[in-house]
């Protein structure tokens, strides 16, 4: 047996009991075939190899430099038995509930073995396109880089080079001491310390510093969930007490979506940093795709699949930024609502003012009685926001809105919505207003987010009050009215 040589993406249900059995039963060792993923950031050995050959060439070339969104240097090898964290798989229920259709289905792109082995998972895999030996990718757009380049290098474009290839040494210099290299990316980020990027002493730009934080935080939390993995609590221990050092010490915490679970969660990597006042984003990558709604049905129960769009190109972190600043939605919202917001379309990266406080879905989780009709009045004021400034947020999801810290002493929670990554511009077909009334419906979608089923029941009774009462409707145009107002 040995992988194909052909890259695929692929979709694998974990509710059937076949797979659910092989699942848990794991062990230490890995189990199950063997085959290669595409992992969340480029893969130490494509980070070394960009780094050495920007940093041998005086002048390189854009095509150098955008060398690292190259999906090859993103894969990783795994096994079946590991595509899915040990967290959820301990968490009851992870893999069999079902949740309106939203049933877990595994989705990603690989290179699978050949011939298939016996492998519940993969006796399960649906193939739902296929590359052939080069992944069919949709990443950076060279000329959107080079016009923003000296924007997002704070002025010194020609700072990348020597920056990676500084950045590369001081990793190595602090392989042997994580926190010390944590510390000194952190504290050159504050303003506390500078890292020269060359000879003159001009510092390294402040995007590459947070990708670099980003990337070692990624790093340890990936060896963390591989011991996890493979049994070895001291292991897990160290790097706990060190995640919560850099946690209470620095006010860093990262939150890491390494696997797209339909149904769960998709992919993406967030870094909190509340000391520098802001939180680093990057999207996975992933292709082009839309959820079909009951696509499959399984033991009388429906499923959500996903569904290709656009021939399944895997659209990679620089893809996802370049198409947010080509449509310019999510910079106009982020405008709108006043929440600061910096992108890059060299390294993929969004960095937005971080806002404290707990997101809408822990609040509730906290204390269920916390899903009060005004707190859904002010979620549904935020998609009707939306709805004057003519844009359609199809994703609402509880943990996608922050209840402002300094709001809960009030006793009236403020709340601040922190991912834009699925809107859009209406088009004038779809402003009927039948098409409104079914987009502002599609809010009460955000009760599957909570994962609790008294908390979803509460949100759709507190959702059909609220379409059939004129003075809770008018109270919450009146809020959409002021949220847009306040930005102004």
């Amino acid at each position: 047996m040995s992988l194909s040589g052909s890259f695929s993406v692929f979709a694998i249900p974990l509710r059937r009991p076949s797979v659910t059995e092989f699942l848990s039963e794991r062990g230490p060792a890995p189990r199950g075939a063997s085959l290669r993923i595409v992992g969340q950031r480029p893969s130490e050995s494509a980070r070394r190899a960009w780094a050495s050959q920007l940093g041998t060439s005086e002048t390189p070339a854009l095509s150098d430099i955008l060398a690292i969104g190259d999906p090859h240097g993103y894969l990783v090898e795994t096994h079946t038995d590991r595509l899915v964290p040990e967290r959820f798989l301990r968490k009851e229920g992870f893999l069999t509930r079902n949740l309106g259709g939203w049933s877990p289905v595994y989705f990603g792109v690989g290179q699978l073995p050949y011939p298939p082995p016996d492998d519940p998972l993969l006796s399960h895999l649906e193939v739902l396109a296929s590359y052939g030996d080069r992944i069919t990718h949709f990443g950076a757009d060279p000329k959107q880089v080079a016009r923003r380049l000296p924007e997002e290098m704070d002025g010194k474009e020609t700072l990348v080079a020597p920056s990676a290839a500084r950045l590369e040494r001081l990793r190595e210099l602090h392989a042997n001491n994580v926190s010390t290299h944590i510390t000194a990316l952190h504290d050159a980020l504050a303003g506390k310390s500078r890292i020269a990027a060359d000879d003159e002493g001009a510092p390294v730009p402040e995007l590459l510093l947070a990708d670099a934080l980003l990337d070692r935080l990624v790093t340890v939390e990936l060896r963390r969930r591989h011991a996890e993995a493979c049994g070895d609590q001291d292991v897990v221990e160290e790097i706990d007490s060190m995640q919560r050092s850099w946690a209470q010490d620095l006010g860093l915490r990262l939150i890491l979506k390494g696997e797209y679970i339909a149904g769960r969660h998709r992919r993406s990597t967030i870094m909190i940093a509340e000391e520098l006042g802001c939180v680093v984003k990057q999207p996975a990558p992933e292709p082009f795709h839309e959820i079909m709604m009951d696509a499959v049905t399984y033991d009388g129960a429906t499923e959500n699949w996903p569904s290709l769009t656009k021939d399944g190109a895997l659209v990679m972190p620089q893809g996802r930024v370049r198409l947010i600043l080509e449509d310019g939605v999510v910079p106009r919202l982020h405008q709108a609502f006043d929440h600061g917001v910096r992108f890059s379309s060299l390294l993929g990266l969004v960095v937005e003012d971080h806002v404290p406080g707990p997101t809408v879905q822990e609040w509730v989780q906290e204390d269920p009685e916390r899903m009060t009709q005004s707190l859904y009045e002010g979620i549904l004021a935020t998609q009707q926001a939306c709805e004057i400034l003519g844009v359609n947020n199809p994703d609402w999801h509880s943990a996608n809105f922050i209840v402002e810290e300094n709001s809960l002493s009030r006793g009236s929670p403020t709340l601040t919505h922190i991912d834009w990554g699925a809107a859009r511009v209406l088009s004038e077909d779809e402003k009927s207003k039948s098409d409104k009334r079914a987009r502002r419906d599609q809010v009460q979608n955000l009760a599957f987010s909570f994962h609790d089923e008294q908390i979803a029941q509460r949100v759709r009774e507190i959702h059909a009050t609220l379409k059939e009462d004129p003075a809770s409707r008018q109270r919450v145009a009146n809020r959409a009215d002021e949220l847009l107002h306040n930005a102004d």
